[in-house]
């Protein structure tokens, strides 16, 4: 089969692999597109220790069912899916074994599992086998390159879910990218209005301000952190989100946020910041990381997207898994205003 490989730092090339086999209990999926992720991209910058060359990078995939599993669902039930269906998947693989995965909190397992990462093979190929308890059938009117959004969106419906009082007062988001536009999008279902929103790229401010944000702050322009505050009568945001995840955007998010509010880590960047935390303590602000999602708010977010309420389909471009070396350049370089690329198969 056809697959693009994360074969050196910052470089992805084409090779022919052989097709992988499915086991008793996974499905041979026939790849139609796999999205790039921050965390591909991050594989792909050499930033990631659990994403060494050659490895197949991709898990924002759909496709269709190529060949079913050999065992039957559980008792009584039957697989959602049939042979040739096409279907998006949850990429993420939880043991079912440990003490989170026994509490329901499957996304903080002691040892998962994830397309494109470690030794697990992902979907940047012609196929890809996936857990049959982890693939859903879509509708025929969903276009792939929405459906393709269901996997990140899940991601800022787990943050959501952690924030611990819903006042719908002010909310800053530090990052206007994917993530940072999808928080941005759901912030507005839910109800928030003062939002502001700081990036380094003036194309996806302006995206952002088309998708709702009332404040875009180039931080490239202004100091991010004062006019945050001036945004909010000094006082700071209620809520600030972080969607970058490297030193400046965690240390800014504690001199953004209100005496008493909310901090939500959701980036990823760098693995080690530092920050103020006698301002923590003094100003009693509560810290809450949020890494990934379970299987409800996979749910959650498939609904949100099938039904049109978060939608960034302007923003997405589709490209020939071919053109992989390319569009990893564009997303490091200069993406513009483009959220998402779609290497189609």
């Amino acid at each position: 089969m056809r697959a693009l490989v994360y074969s050196a730092v910052k470089t992805v090339t084409m090779e022919t692999r052989p097709e992988p086999t499915p086991g008793p209990d996974e499905i041979l999926l026939k790849v139609r597109g796999t999205g790039i992720c921050g965390s591909d991209m991050a594989g792909f910058l050499g930033l990631n220790p659990r994403r060494q060359p050659p490895l197949i990078l991709g898990h924002e995939a759909i496709g269709t069912v190529a060949k079913m599993p050999q065992n039957p669902p559980a008792p009584g039930r039957e697989w959602p899916f049939r042979e040739g269906q096409r279907v998006v998947i949850n990429p993420l693989m939880p043991c079912g074994q440990c003490a989170a995965c026994q509490a329901g909190k499957t996304n903080i397992c002691a040892d998962w599992r994830l397309l494109g990462m470690d030794k697990v093979e992902g979907a940047f190929a012609e196929y890809a086998v996936v857990p049959a308890k982890n693939v859903f059938p879509v509708p025929d009117d969903l276009p792939d390159h929405r459906a393709v959004m269901i996997e990140p969106l899940a991601n800022g419906v787990h943050l959501f879910n952690l924030i611990s009082r819903h006042s719908f007062g002010t909310l800053a988001i530090i990052g206007a990218g994917t993530q940072g536009s999808l928080m941005l999008s759901l912030a507005r279902l839910l109800g928030y209005r003062d939002i502001a929103i700081v990036d380094i790229n003036p194309a996806r401010l302006e995206v952002a301000q088309k998708l709702g944000a009332k404040y875009a702050i180039n931080a490239k322009e202004t100091d991010p952190v004062a006019a945050v505050r001036n945004c909010f009568d000094g006082a700071g945001a209620d809520i600030v989100i972080d969607a970058h995840g490297d030193q400046t955007a965690r240390a800014n998010s504690v001199g953004m946020v209100k005496k008493g509010g909310e901090i939500l880590l959701l980036g990823l960047h760098v693995v080690e910041s530092t920050i103020a935390f006698n301002t923590v303590v003094r100003n009693e602000v509560r810290l809450q990381g949020s890494f990934a999602y379970v299987a409800a708010d996979f749910a959650q977010a498939k609904k949100l997207i099938e039904n049109g309420d978060v939608d960034l389909s302007a923003y997405t471009e589709s490209v020939p898994l071919e053109q992989g070396q390319a569009a990893f350049d564009k997303l490091h370089t200069d993406p513009g205003a483009t959220m998402k690329i779609l290497l189609t198969v």
